[in-house]
C-alpha cells in the first residue's frame, strides 16, 4: 500500500470510529464529548461496545448505558 492508500484507509477508519461514538444519544445531544477522549487507545468497536488498550495488557471497555458511553466495571 502506498502513502495515499494508507491515508485513505486511515480516514475511513477514523470516520467509522467517529460515527460509532455518535451512536450514543448523549453524544448526539451534546451532553457528552463530541469525540471519544480515549480514542487514541481504541482497538475495537462493535454494537454498543468500545474496547481500549492504553498500555500492553491493560484493557478496558465502554458501553452505552442509558444513552451514554460509560466505562464498564
Amino acid at each position: 500500500m502506498d502513502a495515499e492508500g494508507a491515508r485513505h484507509l486511515r480516514e475511513r477508519i477514523d470516520e467509522r470510529q467517529r460515527l460509532h461514538w455518535q451512536t450514543a444519544r448523549a453524544v448526539r445531544d451534546g451532553e457528552q464529548e463530541p469525540a471519544d477522549p480515549d480514542g487514541e487507545f481504541l482497538v475495537r468497536c462493535r454494537d454498543g461496545l468500545r474496547e481500549y488498550e492504553p498500555s500492553p495488557g491493560s484493557r478496558f471497555v465502554k458501553q452505552i448505558v442509558d444513552g451514554r458511553w460509560e466505562t464498564a466495571a
